[in-house]
């Protein structure tokens, strides 16, 4: 479908009620995680992801690049963020020795520290908030679902802008 059908098709009330209803609960299950994190271990569920891969990541580093793509946000953004949690000591920004334009960005282990005591907090909310909700057959089914629209996004990364 060519960015010119978006155009001129609106979504019919039931199908644009499902869109509504997806982005307002993705939205209020972030803000109550972040709530949740914040107010127990002072970190942000976007600054909780970046522990989490920096702890997954070899030698728990990546590049500033490599760490953005994994949580999925701009640069920018993600630079934001290592800011702040480089201010709390839980990670370490460093020049990287052989280009430039880089930054590695490495767990301490105040920041493992943080990271294995949120853990839990995280696991439970995801329980909670999401799973402890739906049965196995639905969690099955949203599953498929999730990897449809993954799939999805995945072919469309690929296509030029515009289209």
């Amino acid at each position: 479908m060519g960015s010119g059908d978006f155009e001129s098709r609106w979504l019919s009330p039931g199908v644009s009620d499902v869109w509504t209803r997806f982005l307002t609960v993705t939205h209020r299950l972030e803000h109550q995680i972040d709530r949740r994190l914040q107010g127990h271990h002072g970190i942000s569920q976007t600054q909780y992801e970046i522990l989490v891969r920096l702890a997954d990541a070899d030698e728990n580093r990546l590049r500033m690049s490599e760490l953005a793509e994994r949580i999925v946000t701009a640069k920018s953004a993600a630079t934001y963020q290592v800011k702040k949690l480089a201010d709390m000591g839980l990670v370490e920004p460093h020049k990287c020795e052989y280009d430039n334009r880089a930054t590695w960005v490495i767990l301490t282990d105040d920041g493992r520290e943080r990271l294995e005591a949120a853990a839990p907090c995280i696991l439970s909310l995801v329980r909670e908030l999401f799973l402890d909700s739906i049965n196995c057959d639905q969690a099955r089914e949203l599953n498929k679902l999730l990897a449809t629209w993954s799939n999805n996004l995945d072919d469309n990364e690929h296509l030029p802008k515009g289209q």
